[in-house]
């Protein structure tokens, strides 16, 4: 059972890694610099393509990793909720870490208000979510009122 842990977690930490250097690696291309935990988009694309490699290239040469489940390998189901795991881990630690990092963008879009994933060309995510948070709370008693009887 310590074998099986280990590698949920070595695998975890895998995943985390990679999901970072991927968003790192399509908000570069994408120039969204609100997701960007490096100044540049050049040196976070290269970052993050050192994070993906440098995560599969830690996992695979730590210990030998073509393990059956039955031997203290991860089933499809374990290894999906671990995927799952570090994906959401990676992503939420990409966003907290991109937004503090660029807390200084000041959110001026030049022409138009921007939304969705467009919007963080211009602002962090944190910046971006805020009215959204504000808006839904304003409209939360209304939203209670339709869903109780009385």
């Amino acid at each position: 059972m310590r074998t099986m842990f280990t590698f949920a977690t070595d695998y975890t930490i895998l995943v985390m890694f990679a999901t970072v250097g991927v968003v790192q690696v399509a908000a570069s291309l994408g120039d969204l610099r609100g997701l960007l935990l490096l100044k540049t988009p050049t040196a976070s694309r290269l970052a993050g393509v050192l994070l993906i490699l440098g995560a599969f290239i830690w996992f695979f040469s730590t210990s030998s990793r073509n393990i059956n489940d039955y031997e203290g390998g991860l089933d499809a189901n374990s290894q999906a909720l671990f995927f799952f795991l570090g994906a959401c881990a990676g992503v939420g630690f990409t966003l907290l870490a991109s937004s503090l990092i660029n807390h200084r963008m000041n959110g001026a879009v030049p022409q138009k208000t921007e939304v969705g994933l467009d919007s963080l060309r211009h602002t962090t995510y944190l910046r971006a979510i805020t009215p959204n948070i504000a808006l839904m709370w304003r409209q939360c008693r209304t939203w209670m009122n339709r869903c109780s009887s009385g």
